[in-house]
């Protein structure tokens, strides 16, 4: 006997009771689905993702930058290259078997967000770092390149340590960002600083002596000690390792799947070959193989 709110019922009239609940409850269910539908109007239940439309016109629209070395950048010949321009194209190549069937809209760090949300571009590739509070505006994809703060010194300069640059004979070169300016401040309170709107003149400050160090994303840092010997990056960074994801328009559950299905198959699958060449090719150096690295740490 099952007993309940001082009625009792047979083990019968139990199960009889609990599957008309059953029948009703997913009736129900059925007939607020159906409602819902109906309320959507034609069309609107089943949104075409932006993939079909882009399976539809056969190439690619991707939001990169121009003035980013080395990830997005124009070269001596006047070509757009760098390292997400080169994952545009193999997604590309992924995608369509055509490495060549995509299309660029070059754009500034401020208009990533307008772009993707009004569909200008149907995502960016952009060396852009995974936030809370961007994820709130944009979807990411998982992470196809770490990122985080490194200093780069000359090879000959004596520094070893952060506290090494915490002096008044110590200049450090920053970009014109808040971020830089107070970690600068914070960490380094007694020294000078210089501040650059661009990455290679503050890069050239630390390599002409005019700063003794520059805060860099240790991708672009490995690019410069790439093709110039006599400097090198410390040892200690300044920030912890960070994600950098394609984004993209939220809402869009198909379209993010498949980017973010290719990102794995670059960073741990078929397609981290191609995408390994593509990093050493930029940074001087073999990717860990995601999947590899996470077996085996």
């Amino acid at each position: 006997m099952s007993k309940g709110h001082g009625l009792y019922l047979s083990n019968n009239q139990w199960s009889m009771d609990m599957r008309s609940f059953g029948r009703r409850f997913v009736t129900g269910l059925v007939a607020a689905f159906c409602g819902f539908v109906a309320a959507a109007g034609p069309g609107q239940a089943e949104e075409k993702s932006r993939l079909d439309e882009i399976l539809g016109r056969g190439k690619l629209i991707v939001g990169v930058s121009s003035e980013s070395p080395p990830f997005g950048f124009v070269d001596d010949k006047g070509e757009l290259v760098g390292f997400d321009i080169d994952v545009a194209r193999l997604i590309a190549k992924a995608t369509f078997g055509d490495p060549t069937r995509v299309e660029f809209v070059r754009q500034s760090a401020a208009q990533r967000w307008p772009n993707a949300q009004n569909g200008t571009i149907d995502f960016g590739a952009q060396t852009t770092t995974i936030y809370a509070d961007r994820a709130q505006r944009v979807a990411f994809t998982r992470n196809y390149i770490d990122g985080g703060i490194v200093l780069i010194v000359r090879k000959d300069a004596p520094f070893k340590t952060l506290d090494d640059l915490n002096k008044p004979n110590v200049t450090i070169a920053n970009l014109t960002t808040p971020t830089q300016e107070e970690r600068a401040k914070r960490l380094f309170p007694q020294a000078k600083l210089q501040t650059f709107d661009g990455i290679a003149s503050q890069f050239n400050s630390v390599k002409l002596g005019r700063a003794q160090a520059a805060q860099l994303d240790a991708p672009v840092a490995a690019w410069y000690v790439k093709s110039n010997p006599d400097m090198r990056v410390m040892e200690t960074r300044l920030t912890d390792v960070v994600n950098t994801g394609l984004f993209m328009k939220p809402g869009d559950f198909r379209l993010w799947q498949y980017l973010d299905l290719v990102v794995s198959e670059m960073t741990g699958g078929y397609l981290f070959a191609e995408y390994s060449a593509i990093y050493e090719k930029w940074f001087g150096e073999k990717p860990k193989n995601a999947k590899w690295y996470l077996n085996n740490n």
